[in-house]
């Protein structure tokens, strides 16, 4: 679809309305928007201006007459004024149920460009907090991001929260605790308060600086210990931020991994309760490091290797299948995987593929992706993976040889904003060349593998899809530090098409969601500013006024004034 709506936009007075006749004659439109801005998605008919929508599916898109034909005295029609309406977004690569359950908790930074401005942040988050409550921001920010160029140090963070333990950690290079952190986790005794795989940074005379080294196994770890363990807690933190992806124009998304399943509960609870306002797709990762194949097998047991219950799906098996195959945030070259872990990880695609199990696999550089696909490629020998929808995920460093593979497997790629904060330290150390092209989006896409977005929120990514599709188009990461060239970028049609058409393929969902046709699913959103037209630079700022998932509306911020509405 690369720029055919930009050519096709304009063509509005010659288009016929597209009406699945049958449907209309059996339905009356609970809902009819028109005189709008449709971006349809649909390759056959890109654009419209009005559609109505009765029970949970859409049952006619076309002109504007539309409203006249088919509204009755029971439907609610809404004038857009020209406003853009999209299919709504889905991220097929967030932490949501995790990342949503401390959701109020945390404090984000990925929008500040002042360092004063991050800890006034602080300041303001601790005036809310309980006694003795820590105050926490757990990645998506950038040293390179602030006007002074770096990060805060332990004595600004302790000045600025002198009361309130302070947890600062970047991305999963390294995390920073104010004077009363290093108190409450007791840095200084002889048995200090961390998880196994956290490092205690300390200083000539032995006492601690306040930087923690670690990984993300400990580093979430870590955190887990120290953010709230209120059940109930947790479940409005998780309501809250789903409530805010949908403000965002968001009716779905897939969760690589959760964690134990523990973590899942919450979700559950929504979905029971019927609170849920956006579709939740989730994978089940390895919980048994070494005994990868053995876990998948018990826990797939009794579970269909695909399934859908409406607005929660089982997407199959991810992110991290093997431990010993994942090369974490590596940055650069030099990843090795032994032997017995590709074994592993082959008695694991062996047994998924038998069982037509969908899978997603982490690989951030091209070297751990080679290693990957050297076994897919040795599967696919007995056990053809081309219609399984298995994807690579991140893949930052990914090259061409590695995407010929790829495609010759018929293996899609979920692509994350990885790169948007980590350009820096992906160009120290593998070059201009390779920083230039990360991730490689755009080579993917012109060798026509089917390519995914996700934003791999919320300690790497920005949640709400936005800021990953301006980063798509503009290329450009966070603070500057990297500008990809021309011929890197996405049109903005592209870059929709990630999060929408494609990503419900992902999610098994195309024939579904996905699109904005008659006889599909109602998940779209009205968004407040001229996507396809506004600023590039800007387009991190678009919000959804009304977003509707399964024809239900589940954020109206539309301020209808009675002359516009019915």
């Amino acid at each position: 679809m690369r720029h055919l709506l930009q050519t096709t936009s304009l063509v509005f007075a010659g288009l016929l309305p597209l009406i699945n006749a049958a449907a209309a004659a059996d339905a009356s439109p609970d809902l009819i928007l028109y005189n709008g801005n449709i971006i349809t998605m649909d390759e056959e008919k890109p654009v419209a201006q009005a559609l109505a929508i009765s029970g949970q599916k859409i049952i006619a898109v076309g002109d504007d007459a539309l409203a006249d034909r088919l509204k009755t005295n029971e439907t609610r029609i809404i004038d857009l004024k020209g406003k853009t309406v999209i299919p709504g977004l889905v991220d097929t690569h967030i932490h949501a149920i995790r990342g949503g359950q401390t959701y109020t908790f945390e404090t984000y930074w990925y929008d500040k460009t002042k360092l004063s401005d991050a800890l006034t942040a602080l300041q303001e988050a601790a005036a809310g907090k309980q006694k003795d409550e820590w105050v926490a921001v757990v990645g998506s920010w950038l040293p390179e991001q602030f006007e002074e160029k770096r990060a805060p140090n332990v004595a600004e963070l302790s000045a600025a929260v002198p009361d309130h333990p302070v947890y600062v950690q970047y991305l999963y290079d390294y995390a920073l605790v104010n004077d009363k952190g290093i108190e409450v986790l007791r840095l200084n005794e002889a048995a200090p308060a961390l998880p196994q795989g956290i490092t205690v940074e300390r200083d000539a005379h032995g006492k601690a600086t306040g930087k923690l080294l670690g990984h993300i196994g400990s580093y979430n770890a870590l955190f887990s210990a120290i953010a709230p363990a209120d059940n109930e807690q947790r479940l409005r933190s998780l309501q809250i931020f789903f409530s805010d992806l949908n403000r965002a124009g968001m009716t779905g998304f897939i969760d690589p991994s959760a964690g134990p399943s523990s973590a899942y509960e919450a979700l559950f609870a929504l979905q029971r309760a019927g609170k849920l306002t956006i579709r939740a797709g989730y994978r089940i990762p390895a919980m048994k490091p070494g005994a990868e194949a053995e876990w998948f097998e018990n826990i797939m047991a009794f579970r269909q290797p695909y399934y859908d219950t409406g607005m929660v799906s089982f997407v199959g098996i991810g992110e991290s299948i093997v431990a010993a195959m994942n090369d974490g945030v590596q940055m650069g070259p030099g990843f090795q995987s032994s032997q017995k872990a590709k074994d592993e990880l082959r008695k694991v695609a062996t047994f998924a593929a038998e069982g037509k199990i969908p899978l997603e696999i982490h690989a951030y550089t091209d070297d751990a992706a080679s290693d990957i696909l050297d076994v897919f490629e040795a599967v696919n020998t007995t056990h053809p993976l081309k219609d399984l929808r298995w994807s690579l995920a991140h893949l930052n460093t990914g090259s061409e040889n590695t995407l010929e593979r790829m495609k010759k497997l018929g293996l899609s790629y979920t692509v994350q904003m990885g790169p948007y904060f980590e350009g820096p330290a992906i160009l120290k150390a593998n070059g201009a060349e390779v920083a230039a092209k990360s991730p490689p989006t755009r080579a993917a896409i012109d060798k026509d593998i089917l390519v995914a977005g996700g934003t791999d929120s919320t300690r790497i990514g920005v949640f709400g899809v936005w800021q990953a599709i301006e980063y798509h188009v503009t290329g450009r990461s966070l603070g500057g530090a990297i500008q990809k060239p021309r011929d890197q970028l996405l049109s903005r049609e592209e870059a929709l098409e990630l999060y929408t058409k494609n990503a419900a393929w992902i999610g098994f969902a195309e024939k579904t969601r996905g699109t904005l046709e008659a006889g599909k699913l109602a998940d779209l959103a009205v968004l407040d500013k001229p996507y396809l037209t506004m600023p590039a630079d800007e387009i991190d700022s678009v919000r959804s006024v009304l977003t509707i998932v399964n024809g239900h509306v589940v954020y109206d911020n539309l301020r209808e004034t009675p002359a516009t509405a019915q």
